[in-house]
């Protein structure tokens, strides 16, 4: 990190910490004192569309996001900023690793905010997991799932996990699919599961700018909840793949056929 990413470190990391304290707490204010029971998705959509003003995220917005928003948004997840990028757009909760329900005062604030909480390779957290999400859809609310279950910066994306799709068709809920690039080149911001997590963090933060694209999909009620997660996930690698290829990068691969592009 040069001098400039350090200063910028030090403006944006306390800036956020407030941020994220300010919100808390009026997430808690609400609970307590109006007696609120539901989760207070406009805050928390709040929190997330101010973080990433903060910490120097660019939106680009590759075509515009029409008709009623989807009960379950779905995406591809690339790393952590994600989560304040698809907050900017939908206010909701998270299906979130259980490592974070056990991060010291955020892990209490993510529980109090109404989010599901899953531990990856038991089948039990899986179960519960999957009555969170009931929970929060017959609620009334939105929940964003990255059905992947992990996070990566390649275009080829690992198998959809299809229960969130169950779980949407089988209580007449829509999902909405919206896919997120990093720019210019996604494999600069790559997550990486060996390293910790702050300095990580403090990387991105450090960052004059980061532009991050979306692409908006139309909500649907899956009818077959299989088939819409596998096309979904092959949709997310053709347009990654795609965007590639607009970039300049990837050039060794094929071009697409005018029936592909009119996909």
């Amino acid at each position: 990190m040069n001098l400039g990413d350090v200063m910028r470190v030090a403006v944006r990391a306390p800036t956020a910490m407030s941020w994220t304290f300010f919100s808390h707490w009026h997430l808690r204010s609400r609970q307590v004192f109006r007696g609120r029971k539901r989760r207070s998705l406009d805050i928390i959509g709040r929190w997330g569309k101010g973080l990433a003003w903060v910490m120097g995220v660019r939106v680009v917005e590759r075509n515009r996001r029409q008709g009623p928003m989807g009960d379950v948004v779905v995406a591809n997840h690339m790393g952590f900023l994600d989560v304040p990028v698809l907050l900017s757009y939908y206010p909701a909760v998270f299906i979130i690793k259980m490592e974070l329900r056990r991060v010291f005062y955020f892990g209490k604030a993510l529980a109090r905010g109404g989010h599901v909480f899953v531990e990856r390779g038991s089948s039990s957290s899986r179960r519960s997991a999957r009555a969170g999400v009931s929970e929060v859809l017959e609620q009334g609310d939105r929940i964003i799932v990255f059905p992947e279950g992990g996070a990566s910066c390649e275009k080829e994306r690992r198998p959809f996990k299809p229960f969130c799709f169950f779980e949407a068709a089988r209580l007449g809920k829509s999902v909405e699919l919206c896919i997120i690039d990093y720019q210019p080149d996604r494999r600069q911001l790559r997550w990486d599961v060996n390293r910790k997590m702050v300095p990580q963090l403090m990387e991105i933060i450090g960052r004059r700018r980061t532009d991050v694209s979306v692409e908006f999909f139309p909500a649907e009620i899956p009818d077959d909840p299989e088939a819409v997660a596998q096309r979904y996930h092959d949709l997310v690698e053709q347009r990654l793949a795609d965007y590639d290829r607009e970039r300049g990068l990837g050039r060794d691969e094929p071009e697409p056929r005018e029936e592909e592009r009119a996909a």
